[in-house]
């Protein structure tokens, strides 16, 4: 069987595009089906400082201080996971509380500390979270726009109070409501 050496699978890891990675992602770039390898070449990489351990089964390819914070919110977060709700609004200027927590919606509720920055990821059913309309994919993260935060958070709370209404587009948010089968109380 072919084997790839560790300095093939360091130039392999180095060339992709994603910084954050899972066990299996690793396992299917080297193409390594031995467990006990895959977790060895992990060990190896992560005692030499070419990967990072983020959480068990997640590492990253350059320092974790030196990650997004948002990229890092959605990698722990899940696959479909994406910053909304009261991050959004507040760097919208649509709520001016200080909200210290960077709040993501996925398919789990969770709230984690990870270098001083407080992540809570609500539960959202995952028929919301495929639907993508109103969230900007970026490079390394996904988040929301002030229209779709503005839904998600009237969708989960439909009493919630903005301090500011003005840059709320009412028409998108509607939209964005019908399109994604959300019903709200009015």
């Amino acid at each position: 069987m072919y084997r790839i050496r560790n300095t093939q699978k360091q130039t392999i890891l180095l060339q992709q595009n994603k910084r954050i990675l899972k066990t299996s992602d690793l396992a299917v770039l080297w193409g390594v089906e031995n467990k006990n390898t895959l977790y060895t070449t992990i060990k190896r990489f992560t005692q030499k400082e070419i990967l990072f351990s983020i959480q068990k089964g997640m590492y990253a390819t350059i320092p974790i201080v030196k990650l997004d914070k948002y990229e890092l919110g959605c990698a722990i977060s899940g696959s479909l996971s994406y910053v909304s709700a009261e991050t959004v609004l507040q760097n919208s200027g649509v709520i001016m509380q200080n909200v210290s927590k960077i709040t993501l919606f996925g398919e789990k509720t969770k709230e984690i500390r990870f270098n001083d920055v407080v992540y809570f990821c609500k539960k959202m059913d995952p028929k919301f979270l495929i639907n993508r309309k109103g969230i900007e994919d970026k490079a390394h993260y996904s988040v929301a726009t002030l229209e779709r935060a503005v839904a998600d958070i009237l969708f989960i709370n439909p009493k919630y109070y903005f301090d500011n209404k003005t840059p709320i587009n009412i028409e998108k948010v509607d939209d964005i409501n019908i399109s994604l089968g959300y019903k709200t109380e009015k």
